[in-house]
């Protein structure tokens, strides 16, 4: 599988990304929302957390939570973009120090995608860098 077709439409989901060749500028061009969430020096829930509140722009009311983040991505205004793609970097420090709560993550990740593509918006998350194996098909 390839990002053309992440891009596309056609795939839509989480997804362990090898390459890092110009996200950003790919998904303008397909006129895809771009957000990137580095999660670096977030080694457990609560950082993940805060890291997602600041890259999605979320609500000052976000209760850090879970089922919040949950609510928050599902109910993200995605009614102007064609997609939405999201590059996870450092998702590697949370897969380390916490696997429990990137397994959690990955699930809400899972959830959203599948929320924005049944509202016709195409979604993936990316993770791009080191970590762990994961289970995740590769793009």
């Amino acid at each position: 599988m390839s990002l053309a077709q992440v891009l596309s439409g056609e795939r839509h989901g989480v997804f362990h990304w090898r390459a890092r060749a110009d996200a950003e500028r790919r998904a303008e061009e397909a006129g895809w929302r771009y957000v990137l969430l580095d999660t670096a020096e977030a080694g457990d829930r609560d950082g993940f957390l805060d890291r997602c509140a600041e890259a999605f722009d979320l609500p000052a009311g976000f209760g850090r939570t879970w089922d919040s983040l949950d609510d928050c991505l599902r109910g993200l205004d995605l009614e102007e973009p064609e997609g939405l793609l999201v590059v996870w970097q450092g998702w590697g420090t949370l897969a380390e120090q916490d696997p429990g709560a990137f397994e959690v993550a990955i699930e809400v990740f899972q959830d959203a995608c599948v929320s924005w593509h049944d509202d016709d918006v195409p979604g993936a998350v990316l993770l791009i860098g080191g970590g762990p194996e994961t289970d995740l098909p590769a793009v």
